[in-house]
């Protein structure tokens, strides 16, 4: 049986849906109000910068969940469970990826009304409700290399198929990820837009838009011929979300996306916002920021004022920014944010029924800038390397010196390990002339460097120690941090020969919100409050579905 014939055996039948709610300019205009947050999580909020509305998201406990401006829960699915994308449909349905291999969707109430199975293949990422109906499905089948696309309609018969592999051609060529060559993560219709109006047949609306993150790409596909008829690849570097703008957001047709910037994790360490102009390729719009960088993962969302809401995906927040920007909404969760999306007051008619909350600006302490975990994270996989010292498993730094430039967390610190193989040490008959480790920092403008440690590991004392470093007076700064053994005299020598090892320098906050447990507990939790509010704050973690 075809996966075609196996899926539709597994349908659940639902009634197409309902008309939809028109999304209505964004309540900028609401009074701006004063006082303390009432959630804290939502770290920055100015109502009149905002594009005021409620954000849906998922998060590692699987529930959908959509937040008022002030982080609020105002409605949930706790039965769902999709791991990665959720839509909000015109009817106040949700539509997602769910758990093993299907599509579901469920009602404004969480009752399943309808789902995809899709025995051999693996549904990832992605999935669309079509303007026709149908539900366009993004998956990789097993065994091959590259994604297809399935349109499956109500009574759950395929009737479209798009196969990656015989339509990209040269840009496949590369095969630089075998096992998975395109890793497609958006899918987008093309809405109306003024190229077509123009005569440029490639943007006609209706033609899907496809970031391939693999193969560094953002690609048109013509519906009728499935031939790609336009696509973009300058610079990018395992981008997410491409959208073009449709009516009724700024510079309709242009195209937004997320470039992710993997590479730059050895040079700037930032990911980057580019609208451009699809007919030329030229970048009409970029946003990137010391400290915003999120090398996998992530999403952008351009709102009808001109800001974009975007999804730091490893850097564990959720922000709004205006186009000169400044941030003017961030939501910091104590999990990973997945795919964001903002939706209007009246996005569907169940929540344009609901009051609409008055908004509380939430105004942070000054000097305040939040800072992606990996903007400061000093090596990735490719730059460590198990090894066995003093006869402990460790993983250390695969280069004896080794240089990063970091932008930096408030209340900024390092720990550090390092130390040497006894054994090692007396074979390369260096047991007189023991190793020394040095780090140092410089920041960025800095003429000079400031060494941080110096030590010299013997066989005089523990072959292993560890320091903990405080780099608050280079907080928020962007710096280079620099750890060096013997000046670079031993980087020759084979990695069998090794006897000194640095551990990776660890940096983080001081102040920094603990990732919570499996039992939503966490080291943040205040002491001293009642058992009142204990409650409140368990019922907020039980709404995010945190906790059960």
């Amino acid at each position: 049986m075809s996966l075609v014939d196996r899926a539709a055996a597994g349908l659940l039948a639902l009634a197409l849906l309902t008309p939809g709610c028109r999304q209505r300019p964004s309540p900028s205009q609401a009074p701006a109000a004063t006082g303390e947050p009432v959630a804290a999580w939502v770290t920055v909020y100015h109502p009149r910068l905002a594009w005021n509305g409620y954000t849906l998201t998922l998060y590692e406990g699987r529930i959908p969940v959509l937040l008022d401006m002030n982080g609020r829960p105002v409605h949930r699915w706790p039965a769902a469970r999709i791991k990665s994308r959720v839509r909000l449909l015109p009817d106040g349905s949700i539509l997602g990826i769910g758990l093993g291999r299907q599509v579901v969707e469920y009602d404004w109430e969480g009752r399943p009304t309808w789902a995809f199975p899709t025995p051999g293949a693996i549904p990832h990422h992605d999935v669309l409700r079509l303007g026709n109906g149908n539900t366009l499905v993004l998956a990789l089948r097993d065994g091959d290399g590259a994604d297809l696309l399935l349109e499956v309609d109500r009574a759950g018969h395929v009737i479209w198929t798009w196969v990656a592999a015989e339509h990209l051609g040269d840009l496949l060529a590369e095969k630089a990820h075998p096992g998975d060559l395109t890793h497609v993560n958006s899918l987008q219709e093309l809405p109306e837009n003024p190229w077509y109006a123009a005569g440029d047949r490639r943007f006609r609306p209706g033609n899907l838009l496809l970031s391939a993150r693999n193969v560094n790409t953002v690609f048109v596909v013509d519906r009728q011929s499935g031939a790609v008829v336009w696509h973009f690849t300058a610079d990018l570097d395992r981008q997410h979300e491409a959208r073009m703008n449709g009516p009724g957001l700024p510079n309709p047709g242009r195209i937004l996306l997320l470039n992710n910037r993997l590479g730059s994790f050895w040079g700037d360490h930032q990911s980057e916002l580019l609208e451009i102009d699809p007919r030329d390729g030229a970048v009409a719009w970029r946003y990137r920021s010391p400290g915003f960088f999120t090398p996998t993962g992530g999403t952008g969302q351009l709102l009808p004022n001109g800001n974009v809401l975007v999804t730091s995906t490893r850097g564990g927040r959720v922000f709004e920014v205006t186009r000169a920007g400044q941030i003017a909404w961030e939501w910091v969760s104590p999990r990973e944010p997945m795919r964001a999306v903002r939706v209007a007051p009246d996005a569907c008619p169940q929540l344009a029924r609901l009051p609409f909350p008055t908004p509380t600006a939430v105004v942070p302490p000054r000097g305040y800038r939040y800072v992606d975990p990996d903007a400061y994270r000093f090596a990735r996989q490719g730059s460590r390397m198990p090894a066995r010292v003093a006869g402990e498993p460790r993983t250390v730094l695969k280069e004896e010196n080794d240089c990063r430039h970091l932008t930096l967390p408030a209340a900024a610190r390092v720990q550090v390990g390092y130390g040497v193989d006894p054994d090692r040490l007396r074979a390369a008959g260096r047991a007189a002339h023991p190793p020394v480790f040095t780090l140092r920092i410089q920041p960025e403008g800095a003429t000079r460097e400031v060494e941080l440690l110096r030590d010299t590991v013997g066989l005089g004392g523990p072959p292993w120690r560890e320091r903990a470093i405080s780099l608050a007076a280079y907080s928020l700064q962007t710096v280079e941090i620099c750890v060096e053994i013997d000046g670079g005299a031993e980087s020759a020598r084979s990695r069998r020969e090794r006897f000194a090892y640095w551990e990776q320098p660890d940096v983080d906050s001081a102040t920094a919100r603990p990732r919570l447990a499996e039992n939503g507990d966490d080291d943040a939790t205040p002491r001293d409050l009642t058992p009142e509010e204990l409650e409140v704050r368990r019922q907020h973690l039980k709404a995010l579905g945190y906790v059960n």
